[in-house]
């Protein structure tokens, strides 16, 4: 006996080919409309909101007296919501991002009665190998999705999908979509017809019996015939019976009669039925970048300082942090993030980019600036904190107001610290503060933006450094020789040849490394989903360029250059975009460079001033072997995928686009052999290619991809439909000033032995250096009487005073015995007065033993989900945890509590 589960569901894309407030308009009549149906038809027992709760939030908005009928029927079950915040990508947002999205959706469902706990992914382009990681670590052991399943293989609905770590869920494919029997005709006789078609193309991908209908599509409203067309069809069909059901009562009947299910691994990046759009990593890179930065702003800065505010008496700001990580998971849909929107509906996630950095910078100032002013509000301190949460040395970049050029830097066992002066200016302090900015009366002070390496031996903490009047200290360090054709350090001989393109010899490999840093432009055929090579194109390198490179810094620290070239474009495509145009412009690429004395990561800052449409501009880096796998970071780990594949019968069998080997990363990439490897990290450039030309691999980095259409149709590499609309998008061509940041690490020995995660984050995340105060004598001496009578509250001295007395001493909170375990997260407990910590193990094998200091005043420290429910208890002894194996690639959840 077949049982036909049918699913009525709306697929709701919050914003897409038009903006959230056109959609909104239309969720409000598809939610009245579900809720009047749902409340008069006992029969209609289920429908699906797509598997995410914000449309809860944008509904009520508008119809907060529609909350009792809302929290009625979810209470029921027969409403079906979360267990997302939003429909995420799943290759943009990291693993924190994707487990607040689970958390909020989770949490913010269940208060109106129940979530679903089902890992739904109708239509995300592709599935992250971490996925089932991260949907366990939510006792979530389904998946169903449509996209990037290889179906051509598989050629079953039914399979189980083991993560990069191991864990392991019950997969579901969509063969026929999540729309394979949307918009049912109201006659019963016709939907009985289209049922029956529809499960007749279905039964042969269900090994079980079991067959999933989906009656529904994007925006679709609730079909209150449904019930009459089910009575109708079971009334004739035999062998089978058809019920409206729900995706977890599906999920729970195929659970229990499944057996002996084939096993897929890690990533599903197949194109063989559905898209998935591999090159939509670098469309709008302008968004991906600030995405990155603003996960960083949040995670690395914000939630940790708030953390060490709250551990001292402070209230801890969990409502703002959720305002701003709802900002920010609103910008991360499968659709948004992608960049494969119109304008308006990305320029209306500029702003809510802008509203996370608000929200998070006043919070971040606020927080640090009370810590600093609680441990000392007399004496001039700089508080650093170690914002990258990695051990070892790091390159401090501060900014100083004195009264005097004349400074010293002090730690807090009296040595005097070695500093590089980057910029002085000359400012009045008075207009500092709106305060005194109209008092007329000129505070002058000397802004001093400095450079000195801080030894972090902890994980979490801060150092103090005091700044007082005097002579700074001039150490002799002898300094390698440097001239505008290259320089030496302990680590590095660097040349520059006369493209702007270098050499490099790594010492301790003993290895050269030629011609680095080469730019190359190709054509784009594409649109905002796919890159799509031109038919006919002209690629252009520098490889014949004159460069003029200029030594402009030298210092104990570091040797930076400045290297100008001008690259001679095709101005767009011609002749049905087959060609590129035999006009050319001048595409301007300003490089800085930046060698560190005693540091491996060589640093890159290259602006491009993009005046030309339908190309893509990439940076490319040899790596002196070739390569037959890369390795990239993903969420939580490091995936492994082929430089080549073998798809030359792409068309033959029929698959939707032709996979290429265009992949998303994190913080880097790199490629290995047995003696030695080379990382490139960056900074919110997350597509990468490798190319090879039969002597050796080059690691190539998309630096920005512009185009002109949301969707375009017959594309050389996907054929037939456009993918979304046909609209133009002339944002998309990211005209004008693009500023990208990547860094180069050679490393001997392999991946998991060099601790390449720590290289990333230490880069990413400069630490925050903040000054305690700022005197103003000439201010105080003239209107003590008026400071003195006015209350001038902040929110930092609001915090301030909600502080306990902080030492006046480096302050060290958490440190791990392992390089290899990373924090990925550090903040207040969700629903009690604990700490989260998490952790992941970045290497491919399981770490055991490894040693967590935590603060004098944590007595407990348990093991718990995601969803920070308690899973193991775990002793502290003497402020010391010892932490149970940690699996590869996995994150471990801690909770503590004083």
């Amino acid at each position: 006996m077949n049982k036909v589960h049918v699913v009525a569901h709306t697929h709701w894309d919050r914003e897409w080919y038009r903006p959230f407030q056109y959609f909104r308009t239309k969720l409000v009549f598809v939610i009245d409309t579900i809720l009047n149906t749902l409340e008069n038809d006992e029969e209609f027992r289920f429908f699906l909101l797509d598997g995410q709760s914000i449309v809860l939030d944008d509904y009520l908005e508008v119809k907060p007296e529609s909350k009792e009928r809302l929290e009625k029927l979810i209470g029921e079950g027969r409403l079906i919501v979360g267990p997302w915040y939003i429909q995420p990508d799943e290759f943009a947002p990291d693993g924190e991002s994707l487990i607040r999205n689970l958390l909020l959706g989770i949490s913010s469902a269940e208060k109106f009665g129940k979530s679903m706990r089902v890992g739904y992914l109708p239509d995300s382009f592709g599935q992250s190998a971490q996925m089932p990681q991260i949907l366990r670590g939510f006792d979530i052991s389904s998946a169903v999705m449509m996209r990037g399943v290889p179906a051509y293989s598989l050629e079953q609905t039914e399979f189980k999908w083991q993560g990069l770590n191991g864990d392991e869920v019950l997969g579901v494919y969509l063969p026929k979509g999540y729309s394979n029997a949307m918009f049912l005709p109201d006659s019963p006789l016709k939907a009985v017809a289209r049922l029956k078609e529809v499960v007749g193309k279905l039964k042969k991908w269900s090994k079980n019996g079991h067959i999933l209908v989906m009656n529904g599509v994007d925006h679709q409203f609730i079909q209150p015939s449904l019930p009459e067309s089910i009575r109708a069809i079971n009334k004739v069909s035999l062998n089978t019976t058809y019920e409206i059901s729900s995706i977890e009562q599906y999920v729970s009947d195929v659970a229990k009669d499944a057996k002996d299910l084939p096993i897929l691994k890690d990533e599903l990046l197949s194109p063989d039925r559905n898209r998935v759009h591999s090159s939509i990593a670098s469309t709008r890179i302008y968004q991906k970048q600030k995405n990155r930065k603003m996960q960083a702003l949040l995670e690395r800065y914000v939630e940790p300082i708030a953390t060490m505010a709250w551990l001292h008496g402070a209230d801890y700001p969990k409502d703002l942090i959720w305002q701003a990580w709802k900002y920010l998971l609103q910008n991360q849909t499968h659709d948004g993030i992608c960049g494969c929107c119109t304008d308006g509906v990305h320029q209306e996630m500029d702003f809510r980019f802008s509203n996370v950095e608000e929200i998070g910078t006043t919070l971040l100032k606020s927080y640090s600036r009370a810590i600093a002013r609680k441990i000392n509000a007399e004496k001039t301190l700089l508080t650093v904190f170690n914002n990258s949460m990695v051990k070892g040395n790091q390159i401090v970049k501060a900014t100083v107001f004195s009264k005097t050029e004349e400074i010293e830097l002090i730690d807090m066992n009296g040595e005097k610290i070695d500093f590089v002066v980057d910029v002085i200016e000359e400012i009045d302090a008075a207009e500092m503060t709106i305060w005194t900015l109209y008092l007329e009366t000129p505070e002058p002070y000397k802004k001093i933006d400095i450079s000195f390496r801080v030894n972090f031996d902890f994980n979490v903490g801060y150092r103090l450094f005091e700044i007082s009047e005097g002579k700074k200290p001039q150490k002799e360090i002898t300094l390698k020789s440097a001239t505008n054709a290259g320089c030496e350090t302990d680590d590095y001989v660097l040349k520059f040849n006369t493209n702007g393109t270098f050499d490099l010899f790594d010492k301790a490999l003993e290895k050269d490394f030629k011609g680095c840093h080469l730019f190359e432009d190709c054509g784009d055929a594409g649109d905002t989903y796919n890159y799509s090579p031109v038919a006919n194109d002209t690629v252009v390198t520098s490889a014949d360029a004159e460069a003029k490179i200029q030594l402009v810094n030298v210092n104990p620290l570091k040797f930076e250059y400045l290297i100008n070239l001008v690259m001679q474009v095709p101005e767009t495509l011609i002749e049905n975009d087959t060609k590129r145009s035999t006009n050319l412009i001048e595409l301007p690429i300003q490089t800085r460079l930046t060698v560190y004395r005693n540091e491996k990561r060589i640093e890159f800052t290259t602006e491009i001033n993009n005046n030309a449409d339908y190309h893509r501009m990439r940076v490319l880096f040899p790596v002196g072997f070739l390569a037959e796998t890369s390795f990239a970071e993903t969420q939580f780990g490091v995936v492994e995928r082929d430089v080549e594949l073998n798809v030359d019968d792409w068309q033959e069998k029929k698959f939707t686009e032709k996979p290429l080997p265009i992949y998303s990363m994190h913080k880097f990439v790199c490629l290995q052999n047995e003696e030695y490897g080379l990382a490139v990290l960056n900074r919110g450039l997350p597509e990468y290619e490798i190319y090879s030309d039969g002597e050796q691999s080059s690691i190539a980095i998309t630096l920005l991809r512009g185009v002109g259409m949301l969707g375009k149709s017959d594309l050389l590499i996907r054929p037939g439909r456009p993918s979304g609309i046909v609209v133009p998008t002339p944002d998309a061509q990211c005209h004008g000033k693009q500023v990208l940041q990547y860094a180069l690490y050679p490393f001997n020995g392999r991946l998991d032995e060099v601790a390449i995660s720590n290289e990333a984050f230490k880069f990413e995340n400069q630490n925050l250096a903040v000054q305690n105060c700022i005197q103003m004598p000439t201010l105080e001496k003239k209107f003590a009487l008026i400071l003195g009578m006015a209350s001038m509250e902040t929110i930092t001295s609001h915090v301030t005073d909600s502080l306990a007395d902080i030492q006046e001493k480096d302050q060290v909170y958490f440190s791990i015995s392992s390089p290899h375990l990373i924090i990925s997260a550090l903040k207040k407990a969700e629903f009690d007065d604990g700490i989260i910590l998490r952790l992941y193990n970045e290497t491919s094998k399981d770490i055991d033993g490894v040693k967590l200091s935590v603060p004098d005043d944590v007595v407990a420290c348990a093991v718990t989900n995601f969803y920070e429910d308690v899973i193991e208890n775990l002793n502290v002894k003497d402020h010391e945890v010892i932490l149970p194996t940690v699996k590869r690639y996995s994150a471990i959840t801690l909770k503590l509590k004083k």
